[in-house]
């Protein structure tokens, strides 16, 4: 039992880091969005691709140890379930880790939803933005202006035939 615990405390160490590294480059890539920091976006992106990388072998430790916890019949639906079940001295502490990694999770979560909803914008706005320059600022003459139908030009397939 005490190997599998100090593998837990391992990987909620290591999990803790890899979450406080990942908050501060994410809080980084807000930034460079913002302000349209393209070159530094790139660099911060690679970072977290790296941050990424090394989070999901952490994940493939969480698996490995909850397997081994299986297999000798063990609690092992989460951390948090293995830790109640085989702790004695420091469940509350370990407990504790592993809610704040969970708070530190949703965060990162967050975080990353407000990184995708600052992208989709941009995209949309760079969408209409070619739009009107492509139709000099004219609404597409393909389209009537109640609701989406066709009116002529801008056929690419001739169905008369």
């Amino acid at each position: 039992m005490d190997k599998v615990l100090k593998a837990v405390e391992l990987f909620l160490l290591q999990l803790e880091a890899l979450q406080q590294e990942l908050s501060e480059v994410m809080a980084q890539k807000r930034t460079a969005m913002t302000a349209l920091a393209g070159d530094e976006l790139t660099k911060i992106c690679q970072e977290e691709q790296t941050l990424i990388a090394r989070l999901q072998k952490l994940l493939h430790e969480r698996h490995r140890i909850l397997a081994f916890a299986k297999q000798r019949g063990w609690a092992s639906e989460s951390l948090w379930h293995l830790v109640q079940a085989i702790a004695t001295e420091n469940r509350e502490e370990l407990s504790r880790r592993i809610e704040e990694s969970q708070q530190r999770a949703v965060r990162l979560r967050h975080e990353s939803w407000v990184h995708w909803i600052i992208s989709h914008r941009s995209y949309n706005h760079y969408t209409e933005l070619i739009e009107l320059i492509a139709h000099c600022g004219q609404q597409s003459p393909t389209y009537h202006e109640e609701g989406n139908k066709s009116t002529a030009g801008g056929a690419l397939l001739d169905t008369s035939i």
